[in-house]
């Protein structure tokens, strides 16, 4: 076996800005409690997996595959659709998952994202394994809107709460990943503390945001102008994703070398492939959807930036938009609606094209 503590250590190192909560899990692991609530907007599953990783992994080999996320020990669970089920999330996976022994050590981990979009029926069937899982079982839920959870699930849980990062520090972990210190300002100022979005902002996602607010300040009131902003802005998203797509074709490849390698039992690698595949899915949904309220984001940060006036601005790189108070506020009401659009699951150039209609023209 190889020695699993540097990798632990580079782990809990690579999460900036945490170290209270760090501190207090890596002193935990020795004797974890059944239920865990981890709350916060940065980092939720850096650190949930980093402390999967201490509690089921033995060697480097192990560790790394928590990371990763295929080990069969650790289960991670996303709902279906926009919130969890009873029976096929709640039920059928997460409670199955945790009744079932472990493969490889003696403990299971099962970690539940966006917990808050466990609804009253949901929450409640799950209730009594929060309280009285198996032994061997310890269940995470991972949320960034903790007070949406019922009480009674918060008070069955240890919580763990994760702060917001200062722009200063996301900015300087930016560089130290290679971005420029101008693409680290900006995407730190935009990032509202969170450093997984400022990474895609200051990476895959630069154009992404960058072809956004260009169509907005390129809208001159008229139908063309959004038919052309509409498209550039489609292409953008397309593209956004691209990459994700064949990073999943990458990781399939790599989990049949290693299932060869491993000689887990046919049952146990054929639930591996369907958990990936389910979770790649899942991923890709996800990461449209993600991809697409990110580019609302950009816009409202425009009209924002227009009512401040000569407040602090989140677009350091551009001018604010020639438009009165009054177009700016009811571009952010446009905004808003086409936000709430994204969670019913649209027509992409549909609800884009409704967008980019109430827009006030800016030039």
């Amino acid at each position: 076996m190889t020695d699993r503590q540097p990798i632990l250590q580079a782990a809990w190192a690579a999460i900036p800005g945490q170290a209270d909560a760090v501190a207090l899990l890596s002193r935990a692991a020795d004797r974890p409690v059944h239920a865990y609530l981890f709350a916060g907007a940065s980092g939720v599953e850096d650190v949930a997996r980093a402390f999967a990783a201490t509690l089921v992994a033995h060697d480097a080999v192990a560790v790394d595959r928590v990371l990763r996320g295929r080990h069969p020990d650790v289960i991670e669970v996303e709902p279906e659709g926009v919130t969890y089920r009873i029976k096929e999330d709640v039920r059928d996976r997460i409670i199955a998952e945790a009744l079932r022994a472990p493969i490889e050590g003696d403990r299971k981990v099962s970690g539940v994202a966006d917990g808050e979009r466990l609804r009253a029926d949901a929450a409640n069937a799950l209730l009594k394994t929060l309280e009285e899982p198996p032994a061997r079982s310890i269940i995470i839920l991972c949320t960034a809107v903790p007070e949406e959870l019922l009480p009674t699930v918060r008070s069955r849980c240890q919580r763990i709460d994760l702060v917001p990062l200062t722009e200063e520090l996301i900015a300087e972990t930016l560089m130290r990943d290679g971005a420029s210190a101008e693409r680290a300002a900006l995407a730190a100022r935009l990032a509202g503390g969170r450093l997984d979005r400022a990474r895609r902002l200051a990476g895959g996602w630069a154009p992404l945001r960058d072809a956004f607010v260009t169509a907005v300040a390129r809208l001159d009131g008229s139908t063309a102008a959004a038919v052309r902003g509409v498209g550039d802005v489609q292409e953008a998203l397309k593209q956004a994703t691209e990459a994700l797509e064949a990073e999943h074709e990458q990781v399939a490849a790599d989990l049949e070398v290693e299932l060869e390698r491993s000689g887990y039992p046919d049952r146990t690698a054929a639930g591996m492939r369907t958990r990936l595949k389910k979770r790649n899915e899942r991923e890709l949904r996800r990461a449209k959807a993600d991809a697409l309220l990110e580019g609302v984001t950009a816009i409202e940060t425009m009209y924002r930036d227009t009512l401040v006036g000569d407040g602090p601005r989140r677009n350091l790189d551009r001018s604010a938009l020639p438009i009165d108070a009054r177009s700016a506020a009811a571009a952010l009401r446009a905004c808003a609606t086409a936000r709430h659009a994204v969670k019913r699951n649209p027509n992409e150039a549909l609800l884009l094209e409704r967008l980019f209609v109430h827009l006030p023209a800016a030039r």
